[in-house]
């Protein structure tokens, strides 16, 4: 087994992930508008918090709204402060918080001397796909992930000091773990336990840990966890416990009330599909976990407890989406960039050989699935600019040579520069398209110009609430629980406008007729977006026959 390489030859490593991250996660980050039913609802509680200066009650167009923790909502409206009130800014935190994740991994390994397999391990993440996409987005899941990374392997290396450097290490572990709570709840504790305590158990640590070093964590807990939850449970008492912890925590996990049901082998392939294009290199690492003797004791035993342990506990889950186990993915690029460094050291393994193949034909693949989606997409083929079409499977036919050549080292980089041309590709050709077909900003700012004073937009049917942060909160709330109205029918429809005059209402084509055939309702069209329709909707004014 080759050594290490010396730190010298590793020095420029964060320049490179900071290089590959600034590709991933960065460019064109506020390109598109802001996508689906949540992404908008965090944006708007963060600017909500930015224009009033209260950062404790987190509130949804005026109303008390407590689904999630404040910390992803403080660091957007940080944002908000640095670039103004835009989609990038209100991304910017969870990019930055991806690119911290691929550093953390990165100084993680090299401290405990194993240099090449983190900056291995940190290029696979930056580079898987899931990771990518979470990164690029203004929700809570890449903040819990950096924070529980952080956590997790702050832990494992206390282990491996003695003293006061233990103590400040398990306390950053508890630290890290407290803004995992301030990210999305208990999960953070739940998970950073489950996975050490499960660590410690197999590899026979237990014995190591030290009351003085856990009073100590559990203090510093306390402390960072307490900055929020002390003042928002003093300040809304139950009905913050009620709602956050009850409804948003218990009942979400045991019902399927928030509407996101998927089988329970659900998350295994996630998890499986989400690490490509590196998924194939997980064949090897599987086919070498014979035993967890084997490992015990490492980092990789680590990551297999750390990589199973989410994927396990969500599966059970009645409400499933992918990013709930996006904390496994670190995980995951750490086991894959252990195989890497195999790769590169010259082992001479078949089942490491057969992952690079799939590895490469796969890219090829995305390369001919590039040019067959910009010519569905009739982006000019034939143009200097639609060129760029090509450029992925260019460079995917140099990986698959590097690979026939045996240039190892080569073969990898032309597979990251594949990701990384796809990206450039992405934001270049496809984001102009895609502009008007996953975002409803241009229907929102419509719907947003034509508000009357004092009116309100609300959703019929149709869980795009992009409105919601284009219109400056000026959206009606449940009268209820608070949050964004959604009316399943006319009925929830005519009870909202018996306390308002008229609504903008945003719904779709197909939906439009229920409207407007009710006698109860009068409208008028306002603007369209596809199949997306922003309509005006009274309540007729009755007559009276005297």
């Amino acid at each position: 087994m080759e050594p290490q390489p010396a730190a010298k030859q590793l020095r420029y490593a964060p320049i490179l992930i900071l290089a590959v991250s600034s590709i991933a996660f960065f460019l064109g980050l506020g390109t598109l508008g802001l996508l689906g039913p949540d992404e908008p609802r965090y944006a708007e509680v963060a600017r909500e918090m930015f224009v009033s200066g209260d950062y404790i009650s987190t509130r949804l167009c005026g109303c008390l709204w407590f689904e999630k923790p404040a910390l992803l909502y403080w660091l957007s409206a940080a944002g908000y402060h640095l670039f103004g009130v835009t989609e990038f800014a209100a991304r910017v935190a969870t990019a930055t918080a991806g690119f911290g994740t691929a550093l953390i991994v990165f100084f993680a390994l090299k401290a405990l001397g194993q240099a090449r397999e983190g900056l291995c391990s940190a290029i696979v993440l930056t580079t898987s796909g899931i990771f990518i996409a979470y990164a690029r987005v203004a929700t809570p899941d890449m903040v819990l992930t950096s924070a529980i990374t952080a956590s997790l392997l702050s832990a494992y290396y206390s282990l491996h000091k003695t003293g006061w450097t233990r103590t400040v290490f398990t306390a950053l572990a508890f630290g890290f773990m407290a803004l995992a709570v301030l990210a999305k709840g208990l999960v953070g504790v739940v998970l950073v336990v489950a996975i050490f305590g499960a660590y410690l158990f197999l590899a026979g640590d237990l014995r190591r840990l030290r009351i003085r070093d856990l009073s100590i964590g559990v203090l510093v807990f306390l402390i960072v966890a307490g900055c929020w939850y002390g003042p928002v449970m003093q300040r809304h008492g139950w009905q913050f416990i009620e709602e956050f912890f009850v409804r948003h925590h218990f009942q979400r996990y045991t019902s399927n009330e928030f509407g996101h049901p998927q089988p329970i082998y659900f998350f295994p392939i996630v998890a499986i599909a989400g690490v490509a294009p590196w998924t194939f290199f997980l064949i090897p690492a599987v086919t070498r976990l014979r035993s967890f003797a084997q490992i015990k004791g490492s980092i990789v035993a680590l990551a297999w407890i750390w990589a199973i342990v989410p994927v396990l506990f969500f599966s059970f889950s009645e409400s499933k989406l992918p990013g709930y186990i996006l904390p496994a993915f670190p995980a995951l690029a750490i086991i894959v960039g252990s195989e890497l460094d195999r790769f590169l050291r010259g082992e001479s393994s078949k089942t490491l050989f057969a992952a690079a193949w799939l590895t490469a034909i796969s890219l090829v693949g995305i390369g001919v699935g590039f040019i067959v989606y910009t010519r569905s997409e009739a982006i000019g083929i034939s143009s200097g600019r639609g060129l760029l079409a090509y450029l992925p499977i260019l460079v995917a036919i140099v990986t698959l040579v590097m690979l026939v050549a045996r240039k190892r080292l080569a073969f990898i980089t032309s597979s990251v520069v594949v990701v990384m041309c796809s990206i450039v590709t992405a934001v270049i050709l496809l984001f102009p398209v895609l502009r008007n077909e996953v975002s409803l900003k241009e229907l929102s700012l419509e719907a947003a110009a034509a508000l009357k004073p004092g009116e309100k937009i609300g959703f019929y049917l149709k869980k795009e609430f992009a409105p919601v942060f284009y219109a400056e909160g000026r959206v009606l709330c449940e009268p209820k629980r608070g949050g964004t109205f959604y009316a399943l029918h006319q009925d929830m429809l005519a009870d909202a406008l018996e306390n308002e005059s008229s609504l903008i209402v945003i719904t779709d084509s197909k939906w439009l007729p229920g409207i407007q055939n009710d006698p109860r309702f009068t409208t008028s069209r306002i603007a369209a977006q596809g199949e997306s329709l922003a309509v005006r909707v009274r309540m007729k004014k009755i007559v009276s026959a005297d």
